[in-house]
């Protein structure tokens, strides 16, 4: 009876347990704000002009509706600013999702559909070359690339610049089967460096990628250079999705505690010599359980071992130890626990399955809003395609009416012209009749205020003339 009440209270407080890491991050979300080399909220952006004072765009990257798009070619992004304390801690969380413009599964676009995130030397090029992802083929750094190319999932690979890369899993430093072609939720890549850890790992999901504790940034002269790169063929419906970037100058908790690891994926170790000893390279398989598993993995421990054979004495002894010992753990753990601290943990779940039921209800009321918005959009889609084809209807009819009065107005001006012409021709006529009177009676005055007088005067003459010369025959005789 004991141990069944003991291990119904265990079953009870496992979610109790599991929900306390999500309880502890919603109490210092605060503290662990991204540091000012993070992309800002890309939702408050208008355009992707806004980011250009912190970031240097290259290719055919896009900014649409809060997230940065890469639909044909190449596009990528690199900050102008160096990853601070690149040597001691930082982590670095990229959130990125690959969609379809149509619902299609066409994935064979391996060797040119990608993104990749660059961790890159200060001094290593990288907007000389978009070959490889849209990111350099030559390059000193790191490059963890996302593609279906041989397998698909996460390959990182490492370059000192003196060769290109070939992006093959047998050059891969590591290596993580992701399925991400057949899923349209976001992923989250994640990178931390902990000089004071040694250690170097890689996060999908908060799952265990790969880890080492043989690399170093103590030895580089500058910080990292960062960024983000992607690619897709013209002829894919495949397209790229950046969501958000965080940059951490500090471990979070979550690249602190793994929660898992990746179940089909794997890790690849090369052998590196060294001078001095270090400590193995951690394997994900060591990786600790959360607490909900190892609760699951004792249940199935208790329930096998009851179910075996009495006659297996030693087995059979050895089980009960076992039990004993765990029930030895639980008594503790339930004596540590106060009934007080019960009743918080249990206000608490009250109070997140309230808050999920509100969730719920404001999720579902903004499906009903997002539906009746979309309804309202094809309506007065409809209703404005309609009204342009009317406006523009109207505008024929007015360039057409416009046209028909234009060439009336010219057949009125014609008209005028000819009038004119008519008008002109029976002035010049009337003109001319008028002018012949005038001479006539101009010929009249000529000669009677001219002719006449002289004639007088000629007639004048010749009396006076005539009677100087008979006066002078006259004198003659005398």
């Amino acid at each position: 009876m004991k141990l069944q009440c003991i291990l119904s209270t265990v079953f009870t407080l496992a979610p109790v347990f599991a929900i306390l890491p999500e309880a502890q991050i919603a109490l210092k979300e605060d503290r662990n704000q991204p540091g000012p080399q993070s992309l800002p909220n890309l939702m408050t952006v208008a355009n992707v002009e806004e980011l250009e004072s912190n970031w240097e765009i290259k290719g055919s990257m896009a900014l649409e509706a809060g997230r940065l798009l890469v639909d044909s070619e190449t596009g990528s992004l690199w900050s102008r600013k160096l990853l601070e304390n690149s040597k001691d801690e930082w982590t670095i969380d990229l959130v990125f999702r690959n969609s379809e413009q149509v619902d299609v599964d066409d994935h064979s676009f391996y060797d040119t559909n990608g993104i990749s995130f660059w961790l890159l030397d200060s001094d290593s090029p990288f907007d000389t070359d978009v070959s490889n992802f849209g990111g350099p083929k030559s390059f000193d750094g790191f490059q963890f690339l996302m593609n279906n190319k041989e397998s698909r999932g996460l390959k990182i690979f490492s370059n000192d610049g003196s060769k290109s890369t070939e992006n093959t899993l047998d050059q891969a430093l590591g290596f993580c089967a992701i399925n991400y072609l057949d899923s349209m939720v976001p992923f989250t890549l994640r990178i931390s460096y902990s000089a004071p850890r040694k250690w170097f790992k890689i996060q999908i999901d908060n799952n265990l990628c790969f880890k080492t504790d043989l690399l170093s940034f103590n030895e580089i002269k500058k910080d990292l250079k960062f960024g983000i790169s992607a690619s897709t063929d013209q002829k894919s419906k495949e397209y790229w999705e950046v969501l958000k970037l965080n940059v951490y100058p500090y471990l979070t908790e979550d690249a602190i505690d793994d929660h898992g690891i990746i179940a089909d994926g794997g890790v690849k170790y090369i052998t590196v010599t060294q001078d001095e000893e270090s400590t193995e390279t951690f394997h994900p398989s060591t990786n600790r359980l959360s607490l909900l598993e190892r609760a699951r993995k004792m249940k199935e421990e208790i329930l096998s071992n009851s179910e075996k054979p009495a006659a297996q004495d030693s087995s059979v002894d050895n089980s009960l130890a076992t039990i004993n010992s765990k029930l030895t753990v639980l008594e503790e753990m339930m004596n540590q626990i106060d009934a007080k601290k019960m009743d918080e943990f249990s206000k608490t779940l009250e109070e997140v399955k309230i808050i999920q039921n509100e969730q719920v209800s404001i999720l579902n009321h903004m499906k009903n809003t997002y539906g009746e918005f979309e309804t309202l959009l094809n309506v007065q889609y409809k209703e404005m395609n309609q009204a342009v084809v009317q406006l523009h209807q109207k505008m024929l009819d007015e360039i057409k009416s416009h046209q028909r009065e234009v060439l009336n107005i010219g057949d009125k001006v014609d008209l005028l012209m000819t009038n004119h012409k008519e008008i002109q021709e029976q002035y010049r006529n009337n003109e001319a009749v008028v002018m012949a009177p005038e001479s006539s009676e101009l010929f009249s005055v000529i000669i009677k205020w001219v002719l006449f007088p002289i004639v007088v005067g000629i007639a004048v003459l010749s009396v006076i003339l005539y009677r100087i010369r008979k006066d002078i025959k006259h004198s003659k005789l005398l």
